[in-house]
């Protein structure tokens, strides 16, 4: 880009508003480099510093890979990469669905103990399936305040071995006020 280069607006009329450099409207110098206002009250915004941002009113939707191959194993149809920061996908109002013919979670910091998935809720959790249900690990630890109940055909492989209760009632009272975190909390301390 040429410094010094003056404000330019490309386009002022009742359908839209683009125009590049800051905005006569700023307050402070925001380091707008281009904006696109739409009638439709949609607005997007790129700074300088390399930020861009989208102010949808309505309904967003995008289609890829409509040329390519569905047979066609491993092609990437779409791609998110952030090379710093998190992804933060945040339905405030609305639920999140995801629907794949396979879903991989993967989870790698490469230092000891890190690389977690952690899942939470104040509802149930529910997983089902009409095949097999498989769950691994080098150690398992499961947490109940009341009762776990098993049913169906059980086959246990090694010792049965009775410990200490789990739960106190400071956690029963946190998790019955709403404190919903304190479960996972105290699963991490009781399971060591």
């Amino acid at each position: 880009m040429t410094k010094g280069a003056p404000d330019y607006t490309i386009a002022r009329n009742p359908h839209a508003f683009i125009h590049c450099g800051p905005l006569d409207v700023d307050r402070e110098d925001t380091g707008r480099d281009l904006t696109i206002l739409t009638s439709g009250g949609n607005e997007f915004l790129n700074a300088n510093n390399g930020n861009y941002k989208e102010n949808i009113r309505g309904f967003s939707g995008e289609v890829v890979g409509i040329g390519g191959n569905p047979d066609q194993e491993g092609l990437i149809g779409k791609a998110i990469v952030a090379k710093s920061g998190d992804i933060v996908l945040d339905a405030e109002f609305g639920d999140i669905y995801l629907k794949a013919k396979n879903i991989y979670l993967s989870a790698s910091d490469g230092k000891e103990g890190k690389g977690n998935i952690m899942a939470e809720c104040n509802g149930y959790l529910q997983l089902a399936t009409g095949g097999e249900f498989r769950v691994s690990a080098g150690r398992m630890c499961f947490i109940s305040e009341g009762n776990l109940n098993f049913i169906g055909q059980m086959i246990i492989s090694g010792g049965l071995h009775k410990g200490s209760s789990l739960s106190s009632l400071e956690n029963i009272a946190k998790v019955v006020s709403g404190n919903w975190g304190v479960i996972l909390e105290s699963a991490t301390k009781s399971c060591k």
